[in-house]
């Protein structure tokens, strides 16, 4: 079995809901909510099942998460962004995936990306989260 649906499931449970700074931060699969200003999406999940070795077959899979805000106007700043990373990092660690054992789990960050525009500015941060599954 294939461990998507596993990995998503468990980011899912562990965030969709959570309060940061007094606000609620919806949690999505692939697409943005509907009105809403400050959200996580689960954009893409990559996997492979390099070929078998003594101690079994493994998968290496990775999961995207794009944190994003929405400021109303040429306001706002990093600062909701950052709170909703540092919740989410903490949220996520010691991952426990049904049906596989984690072997090994980490983040890696992707670039910050800042879209300041005249009618709203937007700041993202971009999460990767990798496992090793057996």
């Amino acid at each position: 079995m294939a461990p998507d649906k596993h990995i998503r499931s468990w980011v899912y449970g562990k965030l969709n809901g959570m309060v940061v700074n007094g606000k609620t931060i919806t949690t999505s699969d692939s697409r943005v909510p509907n009105n809403t200003d400050a959200y996580v999406i689960m954009s893409t999940i990559d996997k492979s099942r390099p070929q078998e070795t003594k101690c079994g077959r493994v998968w290496n899979a990775t999961l995207t998460l794009d944190l994003v805000t929405v400021f109303v106007g040429n306001n706002g700043s990093r600062l909701l962004v950052e709170a909703i990373q540092d919740e989410v990092i903490s949220r996520l660690e010691n991952p426990t995936i049904t049906g596989f054992t984690v072997q090994d789990y980490y983040i890696d960050f992707g670039p910050d990306i800042s879209i300041p525009q005249d009618t709203q500015s937007i700041f993202r941060k971009i999460l990767i989260l990798t496992f090793k599954l057996k």
